[in-house]
């Protein structure tokens, strides 16, 4: 299996991820700092999509997405390419945030695991990642 490109993030920025099945996600809070962090590096923003995680259950709600690169033309030397992608995300970010309630959304596609969550006393804020990707030139 070969190395994720997200492991080239600062320790700090992967401390506050959730790594499971070769994916990383992390907190919507924590996102404009990961995009930052992969722009500093030169790395390009992919985007990604909400996210239910729980102990047994992980689903993605894929309508609740930013895609950064359909509006970046691959033609564009990498490094315009990495700044655009990241103003991109964070653009995208913040529309989606005011278009989607995210906890909403995770009930609504994920009754079963949500209901078994907070019947175990968990908290669906606890459940509410963000898989987010990042690529590196070569």
């Amino acid at each position: 299996m070969s190395e994720l490109v997200e492991n080239k993030l600062p320790a700090e920025i992967l401390a506050k991820a959730d790594l499971r099945h070769n994916e990383y996600a992390w907190r919507v809070v924590d996102l404009p700092e990961v995009i930052a962090a992969a722009k500093a590096l030169n790395l390009l923003n992919l985007g990604g999509q909400l996210q239910l995680r729980t102990a047994d259950a992980i689903g993605e709600v894929y309508w609740v997405a930013v895609d950064p690169c359909q509006n970046v033309p691959e033609d564009l030397p990498w490094e315009v390419r990495v700044r655009m992608a990241a103003d991109f995300s964070l653009r995208d970010l913040a529309e989606i945030q005011a278009e989607f309630d995210f906890l909403q959304e995770l009930r609504d596609a994920f009754p079963e695991p949500v209901a078994d969550l907070l019947a175990s006393g968990g908290k669906l804020e606890d459940a509410l990642w963000f898989a987010w990707y990042v690529e590196a030139d070569g």
